[in-house]
């Protein structure tokens, strides 16, 4: 994985001094969030992706994951770029930064804004129960 990689596309003429890897790495990452792989889903934003929480409906999901990891691991490594985009939250879990209630945000904020308002605001005229299984 630490090697250079040398990009030759199937049926195009051309030189790998850069450009070929670029646009791979570019590929590759928009095909990873395929919806057809049920391995991503899209942030309230539309702009950022989580991971789905029903992947597992893919029977490779795992090895999905493991790939994806070591091709973001291999483009950092070759300092190129890749279209994908994460939610914070999950950026700061790859860190081991603390996670705080301002990281649901990006991830659903409607349902942030719903839960900031039910912690500035007084909620028992809501005649409502929270609870949890």
């Amino acid at each position: 994985m630490k090697g250079k990689l040398h990009i030759r596309f199937t049926g195009e003429r051309g030189q790998d001094a850069g450009g070929l890897t670029r646009e791979f790495f570019i590929e590759l990452s928009r095909e990873m969030f395929n919806p057809n792989y049920s391995l991503f889903n899209l942030s309230s934003s539309g702009s950022t992706y989580y991971p789905n929480p029903k992947s597992y409906v893919e029977r490779d999901h795992l090895r999905y994951f493991k790939f994806i990891g070591r091709i973001i691991g291999k483009a950092l490594f070759d300092e190129c770029l890749l279209e994908c985009y994460f939610v914070k939250s999950l950026y700061k879990i790859m860190t081991g930064e603390p996670l705080n209630f301002y990281d649901l945000e990006d991830f659903d904020n409607e349902f942030f804004n719903n839960l900031k308002w039910c912690l500035e605001n007084d909620v028992e005229p809501l005649m409502t129960t929270f609870s949890i299984e």
